[in-house]
């Protein structure tokens, strides 16, 4: 037994690793993939929700190789495909995009892009607003805010849609008989960063809103469209919002919208915001 011994021990030696028949197991580091929004603001920029037209920088770790990059589906542009860091930028509508690197192993991450859902407004603070004494007439400067909250739309523009009035109570018959819009800005606002975390993103100007009539129970409304585009992309309805006068016997005047509103009795001192005679 001796002899089969040392062959067998001899075989043993002959085996392990780097000698001839062995098997070497190698191991390719693992990869991990961060990303960071371009936009600052919502402050979590490892967000993976994110707004139409946002662009992220996706970095990966690890691996063996020059990573390589691929999208499914297809949406939005990936730029560029291979490197340790390319930027994502999200398409013009709402989607789910998983983001794929490969450097020997590979890892996904995979990102909720939002479109706008609502506007909010809120009084900007220290304006005035615009009304003349002894009229039915009120104002205000509005801060205009694009929702969800939690992402960007800062590479978005937005415009309303022209719609008529309609009238209620003593304005019923005129606004019915006479069409009146509201004057809306004839291009597209661009949008702005989020002023913080829970503001939405802000339009780049205010919108002003005024009305002026006589004593009369009543009041008048516009349900009016908004859409959002991304850079020259197709424009798309997104929610509407109404803009709402409301006039009392004793001509007291109340002028909202998305949230922004403003009274004003119909002796008080005349006042205008020199917003309102801005070009």
């Amino acid at each position: 037994m001796g002899l089969l011994e040392d062959m067998i021990r001899a075989q043993r030696r002959l085996a392990g690793p780097n000698r001839p028949g062995a098997t070497v197991h190698a191991t390719t580091p693992s990869l991990t993939i961060t990303s960071e929004t371009t936009a600052t603001v919502p402050s979590n920029q490892a967000r993976t929700k994110i707004g139409v037209g946002e662009s992220v920088t996706l970095t990966v770790a690890g691996g063996t190789g020059t990573p390589t990059w691929a999208m499914s589906p297809s949406q939005g542009t990936l730029v560029p495909t291979s490197g340790a860091s390319v930027t994502y930028t999200a398409p013009d509508r709402a989607n789910t995009v998983t983001i794929t690197a490969t450097a020997g192993g590979s890892a996904t991450i995979t990102f909720t892009i939002v479109e706008p859902s609502d506007v909010s407004m809120h009084r900007r603070p220290n304006t005035l607003g615009h009304h003349t004494i002894n009229h039915a007439s009120t104002g205000l400067v509005a801060d205009v805010f694009i929702l969800p909250a939690d992402v960007s739309f800062e590479n978005c523009s937005v415009q309303e849609s022209d719609v008529n009035a309609v009238g209620s109570g003593c304005f019923q018959a005129y606004y019915a008989s006479h069409p009146t819009g509201h004057q809306p800005n004839a291009s597209p606002s661009s949008v702005g960063p989020p002023d913080n975390d829970t503001s939405g993103s802000r339009v780049s100007i205010p919108d002003l809103l005024d009305c002026s009539s006589s004593k009369c129970a009543g009041g008048w409304s516009w349900t009016i469209p908004w859409s959002f585009q991304v850079g020259s992309g197709a424009q798309k309805q997104f929610t509407t919002v109404v803009q709402q006068i409301t006039i009392t016997a004793a001509g007291d005047a109340t002028i909202s919208k998305a949230g922004a509103t403003n009274t004003t009795a119909y002796g008080a001192a005349s006042e205008a915001d020199p917003l309102f005679s801005s070009p």
